[in-house]
């Protein structure tokens, strides 16, 4: 089978994607002059000036120029709604992922199992290392035939669940700079940084440190 199988939205809901923000755009703006004076009937209320210069203009013209500026944001919020999904493209010969307009491809030679841990996509290397991680949203069924079907090796759960340990702070079993990482890492996690936590654990996982997350603490597998 050497033709690409996509895995991302489906036309449906590309359509919805499309089509309920922009409309919901349309509506908030149309009704920005009586939503702006009911909001100026509320005691204590902020940008009261402004609401106040809405209130005083003609109400159809500021319903139309707001409606447009609705669809408009409501265009640029679907664009967003797209990059931040995880779109998946796989062969024959590779798997390509992109996410937030930015694309990697992995040779099928140098993947050993396919996986989905909660929502995240996980793919592992020959050793057992972690090539890929990024939260996918469609239906396990689907990424799994899709999988299946290109002669990818498809697991229903991580194969190595059970060589985590928990991790603490100097943990004797780790080098210094890889407890280092997976401290500052914890940090980010405790105070709900999850982007920094993110890139983080993609820095570990090139050292070769796997990590499951539970309740915020890390159980880590170093990758011989």
């Amino acid at each position: 089978m050497n033709q690409e199988t996509m895995i991302g939205l489906s036309k449906i809901e590309k359509a919805l994607y499309w089509m309920i923000p922009p409309i919901l755009g349309a509506v908030l703006g149309w009704f920005l002059p009586v939503i702006a004076e009911w909001v100026l009937t509320i005691p204590i209320v902020l940008l009261k000036g402004p609401l106040e210069f809405i209130t005083s203009l003609n109400s159809f013209w500021v319903s139309v120029i707001a409606a447009v500026i609705g669809i408009i944001a409501g265009l640029f919020f679907s664009q967003y709604i797209f990059n931040e999904i995880l779109k998946v493209f796989i062969s024959d010969q590779n798997v390509r992922l992109l996410f937030k307009e930015k694309e990697e491809i992995i040779e099928k030679k140098d993947i050993s199992t396919v996986y989905l841990e909660n929502k995240d996509l996980v793919i592992l290397g020959d050793s057992g290392n972690e090539l890929y991680r990024e939260q996918i949203e469609s239906k396990k069924a689907l990424v799994e035939s899709a999988f299946k079907n290109h002669g990818y090796k498809w697991k229903e759960e991580d194969p190595f669940k059970n060589q985590y340990e928990r991790w603490v702070a100097d943990h004797p079993d780790f080098p210094s700079h890889i407890n280092t990482l997976l401290l500052a890492r914890e940090r980010a996690m405790l105070e709900n940084k999850h982007e920094e936590a993110k890139i983080l654990r993609k820095d570990l996982a090139k050292l070769g440190v796997v990590i499951q997350d539970e309740s915020k603490r890390q159980y880590v597998r170093m990758v011989s």
